[in-house]
């Protein structure tokens, strides 16, 4: 009903909740507005995800008639401490509590408290794989093992990303996995920047050094924990010769290599590869956006299309998408570590989340902007960077080809997309089920909170991006492991040939964005 209409019918015609929020002050505009229509909607979904290059077609979501048959996720999760400033008696505390609730629905009436409510949907989320390792129980434990593999934690000493579960009361398991585990950073004074990406904790030598500990377990511990995982989470049905089959079964040793390889700040999670990881990303500003992933893999179109992207990610509810035809397009959920199947996050709860996130504000910027970023601003448009990193957002929002990607029929015209490649890494786009054959412009904001850049994170700053030297195949990034081959990383070469007068200039400048 339009605002005018309302006005007609008189108060009374108000529905009593909003009638009583406008009667203590809070104003129509407090009022949450969730979408009118279930979130997974087989009618708005049809041209939600892009096709896929290989495919020829876009990957089948589950219908909403099953997705609305999963069981849900409501249950209460609690924060796990470093051993040195965990609470007197803290995991006996635990053994008391009965399951409870994460989100009470019913004392949701504000904004604001969706906002809070989305909060702790992010940060404690119930958790949908690899919960209840006494294992990683004990390694978590460990001060050493904390201090290598530098897990984000806060000033109290919580390790955020982990949490602790209660499903049955006595019995306390840990949990991984939640969104803060790759998407809150920790500055080093302590400060903590929620939606930033982690860009301290190295998940290649971590996942490589959890590799050769369960090699060294058991077989049957390497192939349940490790190779199980591998070959499902990075299977690609409809590409010839998947080179992600392969890697499941190396040698325990050839595989933790690889993980060693991986840059500070990227992350090889489902869908995407252990050959070819992910720049984490960071979610500021992340309902700016037009498209969803690095390969755009998902339309952003209103709230309604973050929130099922948030499902698809968060609940592993795209584990149940079909890539492709026939009994090989459907992804084995035990191998995946799902033996129970997936859980949906109710839609309450997952607008809660994306309210939490499109809420979320850039940290104060300590650059300043001087006569030198002036300068770097002037050459920024001089050398055309602002065609495809245009103000205010410093993205032009569309898709750029992969290179060696050739779109078929009228695709280009389907999407909003550039006809041209930049020459990065191509495999991201090509060879995992993340691989529409695109990739998203990215935005310049808040780039001086990032030690990752490129879509695969292989460089480490600013100065590196602009650094011929990196086009050679003796080059290291800053961000690389000590163990990481040499290699040259090519593409995006625009601002290569500057004088070092106007890189000096431009990097200060893209720092103060």
């Amino acid at each position: 009903m339009r605002r005018e209409q309302m006005m007609r019918a008189g108060a009374l015609a108000l529905p009593l909740a909003l009638l009583a929020r406008l009667v203590a002050g809070q104003g129509m505009a407090s009022a949450p507005s969730q979408p009118r229509t279930p979130v997974w909607n087989d009618k708005q979904m049809a041209d939600y995800r892009l096709p896929l290059a290989g495919l020829g077609k876009p990957p089948t979501l589950v219908a909403a008639h099953d997705y609305y048959a999963l069981p849900e996720a409501n249950l209460k999760t609690y924060p796990v401490y470093t051993p040195d400033k965990e609470p007197p008696g803290y995991i006996d505390s635990l053994k008391q509590l009965a399951p409870a609730p994460l989100v009470d629905l019913s004392e949701i009436k504000t904004d604001a408290d969706w906002i809070a409510a989305g909060r702790e949907v992010f940060f404690g989320r119930e958790l949908p794989r690899f919960t209840g390792s006494e294992h990683n129980l004990q390694l978590i434990r460990n001060p050493q093992v904390l201090k290598r593999y530098n897990l984000p934690t806060t000033k109290d000493g919580v390790i955020l990303g982990l949490r602790y579960v209660v499903r049955a009361k006595g019995n306390v398991e840990l949990g991984t996995d939640t969104c803060a585990m790759c998407h809150v950073q920790v500055r080093p004074d302590g400060q903590v920047i929620e939606g930033a990406a982690n860009n301290q904790t190295p998940f290649g030598p971590l996942m490589g050094d959890l590799t050769r500990i369960y090699a060294k377990m058991s077989p049957e511990m390497m192939e349940r924990t490790r190779r199980r995982n591998v070959r499902e989470d990075y299977r690609v049905p409809f590409l010839k010769d998947d080179p992600n089959q392969a890697v499941a079964e190396l040698p325990a040793e050839a595989m933790a290599a690889l993980y060693d390889q991986h840059p500070l700040g990227v992350q090889e999670r489902s869908n995407t590869s252990l050959l070819y990881p992910v720049k984490i990303a960071n979610l500021i500003g992340v309902g700016d956006l037009r498209y969803l992933d690095r390969t755009g893999t998902s339309r952003q179109r209103s709230l309604t299309d973050l929130m099922r992207y948030c499902g698809l990610v968060g609940d592993v509810t795209d584990a149940l998408t079909h890539y492709g035809d026939g009994p090989n397009a459907a992804l084995n959920l035990p191998n995946m570590g799902l033996p129970e199947g997936i859980r949906r996050t109710p839609d309450p709860m997952l607008y809660a989340l994306a309210r939490y996130l499109t809420s979320l504000k850039p940290p104060i910027n300590s650059n300043p902007k001087t006569a030198l970023t002036r300068r770097g601003e002037t050459v920024f448009k001089r050398a055309g960077c602002n065609g495809c990193h245009t103000a205010p957002l410093y993205t032009n929002n569309k898709l750029t080809l992969a290179e060696g990607f050739t779109p078929p029929g009228d695709l280009l015209n389907r999407v909003d997309a550039m006809p041209f490649s930049v020459g990065t890494d191509p495999n991201l786009a090509l060879k995992t089920r993340k691989g529409t054959g695109f990739y998203r412009v990215p935005s310049l904001r808040m780039v001086w909170l990032y030690n990752a850049f490129l879509h695969d994170g292989s460089l480490g700053t600013l100065e590196e991006m602009l650094d011929p030297k990196r086009l050679q195949p003796d080059f290291r990034a800053s961000n690389w492991a000590p163990t990481a081959v040499p290699r040259a990383v090519k593409g995006h070469e625009f601002g290569l040939d500057l004088p070092a007068e106007d890189k000096m200039a431009l990097v200060a400048f893209l720092k103060t964005l």
